[in-house]
């Protein structure tokens, strides 16, 4: 009787288990993404959960609240949030905007303003 029992709880089990499954590979494929973009550079991120939130709750909604805040403000944010260098943080800003707000893509790939005039000759 014990055996019967056994083997009934241990297929209940598996069967949770498998249906169980689908969950995990639904995993968000933005989240995937900036996670092995940041892995693949090496950056020491800390948890899952605080990188994501970094990412979506510091660069993107602070893109999205300040409409005119340059990359460059966003990336000392993030220098300024934690022990990372510039250039890490410029990597984690990149790749968070890649991943959570690409509709800001365009000031990652674009060089910084210039102040002053641009169309003065030279002569």
């Amino acid at each position: 009787m014990f055996f019967r029992a056994s083997l009934t709880a241990t297929a209940i089990l598996a069967a949770g288990t498998v249906v169980g499954l689908p969950a995990l590979a639904q995993a968000d494929v933005a989240d995937d993404h900036f996670l092995q973009a940041l892995d693949g550079y090496g950056l020491q991120y800390g948890t899952l959960e605080n990188a994501i939130l970094v990412a979506k709750a510091y660069v993107c909604d602070q893109l999205n609240n300040n409409p005119g805040e340059t990359i460059n403000d966003v990336v000392f944010g993030v220098v300024n949030n934690t022990n990372w260098s510039n250039a890490d943080s410029a990597f984690f800003t990149g790749s968070a905007i890649a991943a959570y707000c690409p509709q800001y893509q365009s000031m990652v790939n674009s060089p910084p303003p210039v102040d002053g005039p641009t169309n003065i000759p030279i002569s």
